[in-house]
């Protein structure tokens, strides 16, 4: 078997790593499992792992991008962001360029507040074929300050530029994106014609998934497990589809039912490989702890977000973290740390619209706690 066909095929996350093992060992010289590892590393937010493997790959091929770009990955999520920088301008010095890099560029700016390094990374992708990512970028940076009509407006223009050139999955991943926002914000409305638009257009399995996240979110409970069948019909041996993703959603809608113990045991299962997910994760069980008043275990998960940050940059889970921490001190009785929590949740939030309802429940929460 080849290690594509374990990761791009059946997903079996352990058969594909010992698969590239195996190769690094028969081809010492070739810098391909490296980058494989690499960046099944990254996504596994296993990024002192990632750095080692990249690092060979450059080493054992110093004239291709991809090494470049996945070891600046890792110095981001490991939150070094200035040797994430260097080994980038390294790579642009022999004409090595790749979206990759300038998206670990915007992210980078986007955590500095430099606007200008931002729209510099757009400007370079812009007429290029993937260029409907850039829109993606900046749907998901003014989700994060809570600005979800713009993060439609980008989306929206993400989908065209992506129809144009016949991408279906792409397309299929906005819709689905769109819907996951709307969901964590508390705005159900438009997830099941979200969710619809998504599923009718391409197979794509993060797409599909997220799609069965928001309905779970949202009580479309019907819906969900309609696509969880599917999920698992499509890809019945995934790892991390059948011991992360499935579980995360289906506590999803145990929180939707009300029983956060059950959902809390869901995600004890994730454990293993939580990493690939970490504030999904965090952010719900510290629901489900808030949920059960326990405002100590709550506020450690929410906790976890606030000090991971460079692992998921523009997360809009990062500002609602500083809103669970809020709540899970006012739950302990901690009314200055609730008070100060809830002020840096408004201070990234101020310019969000007004009529986000989870912004609203955070207002009125504020009120009665001066």
């Amino acid at each position: 078997m080849s290690a594509g066909y374990y990761d791009n095929v059946t997903g079996e996350l352990e058969k594909y790593l010992e698969t590239l093992e195996l190769w690094k060992h028969t081809y010492p010289r070739d810098a391909s499992p490296h980058n494989n590892q690499a960046l099944k590393y990254n996504e596994l937010g296993q990024f002192d792992k990632a750095l080692e493997e990249a690092r060979e790959a450059i080493r054992l091929n110093p004239n291709s991008a991809s090494g470049y770009s996945l070891l600046a990955a890792a110095f981001v999520g490991l939150n070094r962001f200035d040797e994430a920088k260097q080994i980038i301008g390294q790579a642009q010095a022999q004409k090595l360029e790749t979206t990759a890099m300038r998206r670990t560029l915007y992210k980078i700016a986007f955590v500095q507040g430099d606007a200008t390094t931002m729209q510099q990374q757009i400007e370079w992708i812009n007429g290029k074929p993937d260029e409907y990512l850039a829109q993606s970028w900046q749907a998901e940076t003014v989700a994060f300050l809570g600005q979800l009509r713009k993060s439609k407006e980008f989306s929206s223009r993400a989908v065209e530029l992506a129809q144009r050139r016949n991408l279906k999955e792409a397309v299929a991943q906005i819709f689905s994106e769109d819907a996951a926002r709307d969901a964590l914000f508390g705005d159900c409305k438009q997830v099941k014609e979200e969710t619809a638009k998504a599923l009718a257009i391409a197979w794509n399995q993060r797409a599909w998934r997220l799609a069965a996240n928001a309905s779970a979110i949202c009580g479309e409970l019907s819906q969900m497990q309609a696509i969880n069948a599917e999920l698992v019909k499509r890809d019945p041996k995934d790892t991390l589809l059948n011991k992360l993703f499935l579980p995360l959603i289906q506590a999803q809608a145990e929180m939707y039912r009300g029983n956060a113990a059950q959902a809390i045991q869901l995600l004890e299962t994730t454990r293993s490989y939580e990493g690939a997910a970490l504030f999904q994760i965090a952010y719900l069980r510290g629901q489900s702890y808030l949920n059960q008043q326990r405002g100590t275990d709550a506020a450690a998960e929410f906790q976890k977000i606030l000090d991971h940050r460079s692992w998921q940059t523009g997360s809009p889970l990062y500002p609602l973290a500083h809103l669970g921490l809020a709540r899970a001190a006012a739950l302990s009785g901690d009314a200055p740390k609730a008070r100060k929590a809830y002020q840096d949740f408004f201070a990234l939030w101020k310019d969000a619209d007004a009529d986000v309802s989870i912004l609203i429940e955070a207002k009125k929460e504020y009120e009665k706690l001066k």
